[in-house]
């Protein structure tokens, strides 16, 4: 059994390893696992318990590091369980009989990853080396977390930042204090290429940081998912208009549905076909109501 365990472990080492680096050191790719766990997590949150969705980000975050955590732990100790106890050496009133089991290769796996000593120690050069490799993994996995977290929440601030905006520029016009289509082309270009940017930098954010897009916010205002629709909206209405507002208006029309393609191909399970279908499954998927134009005649699928 020694050969097919250590297999068996350092596949799941593997795996949580390969899983820690896309999720956080390869913007161009995901970390499957990750982002499974994640989305499962936000989809029993969304059925079953939506009053409390918004414990469903940190939850996932949560879940992910448990998961690095586990693999790691349980991945060491299948390759010390079956060379336990003749492999190792134990200190003074340790029985080496009560660490031939499983639980005691967790145990020895355990101390391992918190460089805490268990008195517990190999007498096969290569598996004391393992052991110390296994304590850098631990210390890896904690720096990481850290430093997860903390480029997390700087994504937030930029999505409801946007949508804060976004929101302000919508009761300017529905409270009638100025209207889009009043001001001149100079200045709606500059609105709406202010826009672009900002949506174009959260896109590339939620590509390298996904676990954001399961972080809810009960604040109405600060809900991307529910004012996108208005921004596809005064995209759409002011294609039309002259100079370089024309041009803006294109520009934040494909940050748009360059966003919308990610969310789509991402998080919705489903190919991007029609801007307004994504931005109500969009909507929806987020459990906000959209917010349009207030020119009715304005809303037409880009």
């Amino acid at each position: 059994m020694t050969i097919p365990l250590t297999i068996v472990g350092a596949l799941l080492l593997v795996a949580a390893l390969q899983d820690v680096f896309h999720t956080l050191f390869h913007p161009a790719a995901r970390g499957d696992i990750s982002d499974w766990i994640a989305l499962r997590i936000w989809r029993v949150f969304r059925h079953w318990f939506p009053r409390m969705i918004d414990f469903a980000g940190p939850l996932a975050f949560l879940a992910v590091v448990g998961y690095w955590l586990l693999s790691t732990i349980v991945g060491f100790a299948l390759i010390y369980y079956p060379r336990l106890p003749r492999a190792f050496t134990f200190a003074p009133g340790l029985s080496p009989e009560s660490y031939a089991s499983f639980a005691g290769a967790l145990n020895i796996s355990l101390g391992g990853l918190m460089t805490a000593s268990t008195g517990v120690y190999s007498t096969n050069l290569w598996l004391q080396l393992l052991i110390g490799i296994e304590a850098v993994f631990g210390f890896a996995l904690l720096t990481a977390s850290i430093s997860w977290i903390l480029s997390i929440y700087p994504v937030l601030e930029h999505r409801r930042s946007l949508a804060h905006e976004a929101t302000l520029l919508h009761f300017a016009e529905a409270s009638d204090i100025r209207r889009l289509e009043d001001i001149s082309d100079s200045d709606l270009q500059q609105i709406l290429l202010g826009l672009a940017s900002q949506l174009t930098t959260h896109r590339n954010e939620l590509a390298q940081f996904p676990i954001t897009y399961f972080f809810y916010e009960d604040d109405q205002q600060s809900a991307l998912a529910g004012i996108l629709p208005y921004l596809s909206d005064i995209a759409h209405q002011s294609v039309n208009r002259g100079g370089g507002a024309a041009i803006a208006a294109t520009v934040l029309g494909g940050a748009i549905d360059d966003y919308l393609k990610l969310i789509a191909g991402s998080f919705l399970n489903r190919e991007f076909t029609n801007r307004e279908d994504i931005l109500r499954a969009y909507a929806e998927d987020q459990n906000r109501e959209p917010v349009r134009s207030p020119e009715p005649s304005l809303r037409k699928a880009a």
